[in-house]
């Protein structure tokens, strides 16, 4: 219990340095404390492209369904009866024709 309360006094304290296993290993804690920062960093940058692939997958099915809503709203506004009636809403001459197209061959 002892050795345990003098090796946690020790790295408190800051002496742990200065015993000299430790001191000849300097560039090896450097190297693993590089490789842990570099390890963190990337887990937040995919997260963050995780979370940026997610809104991007709701903008596209946002606009996936409006192009869905235009595309509906072109088709009911170019029949012909909606068309007859909008001509007929804004008082033009134009008639629909009463005798059948003829196709000449």
């Amino acid at each position: 219990m002892d050795k345990r309360l003098s090796l946690l006094q020790q790295i408190l304290n800051g002496d742990i340095f200065r015993n000299e296993k430790i001191s000849r290993h300097y560039k090896l804690f450097a190297l693993i404390g590089v490789y842990v920062f570099i390890t963190i960093f990337m887990g937040f940058v995919s997260e963050w492209q995780y979370v940026r692939i997610g809104d991007l997958k709701k903008e596209l099915q946002d606009a996936r369904n409006e192009e869905l809503t235009f595309s509906s709203e072109l088709v009911n506004n170019t029949r012909q009866s909606a068309i007859a009636r909008q001509l007929k809403e804004n008082g033009s001459a134009l008639r629909e024709a009463s005798t059948p197209v003829i196709v000449v061959k």
